[in-house]
């Protein structure tokens, strides 16, 4: 009788054990995917038009706006990201959307900034010192 009631408290205890170790793991996986969810929502859809990094909520784009801001098209430069500009991270490279040409870290874009009372404003990139050099549109 003695070894029959401990077989069965061992048994018990060893279902216990392992019953807490699945609720442990679901618990830790479920905190895992719920970090993992909220990393994901504070990335952007957003990326950096000089380097292609992705942006996070708190980043933006360092440019410069010229003209007053009630025209409806202004022109600006656009010198790029925390990741790559002033200085590059590690990996990142600065290259031009336009003609693809590797850029240094004192060049920038030059675009065109058009701006809607209804809707956001939209950019559009004309291109880097490179080639814009022989560019004949008027600025």
């Amino acid at each position: 009788m003695d070894f029959f009631t401990l077989f069965f408290a061992v048994l018990i205890i060893i279902i216990l054990l392992t019953g807490i170790l699945i609720y442990l793991n679901r618990k830790k996986r479920a905190q895992a995917l719920k970090e993992a969810e909220k990393l994901r929502h504070n990335l952007q859809q957003v990326k950096c038009p000089v380097c292609q990094s992705g942006l996070f909520k708190g980043e933006n784009i360092i440019s410069k706006v010229y003209r007053p801001r009630n025209v409806p098209d202004q022109l600006c430069t656009i010198s790029g990201c925390p990741h790559c500009y002033p200085g590059t991270e590690p990996g990142v490279r600065r290259t031009c959307p336009v003609c693809h040409a590797n850029l240094a870290a004192d060049e920038a874009l030059t675009a065109r900034l058009f701006n809607k009372s209804v809707s956001k404003s939209h950019v559009h990139i004309l291109g880097c010192p490179h080639c814009r050099k022989n560019s004949q549109t008027i600025d």
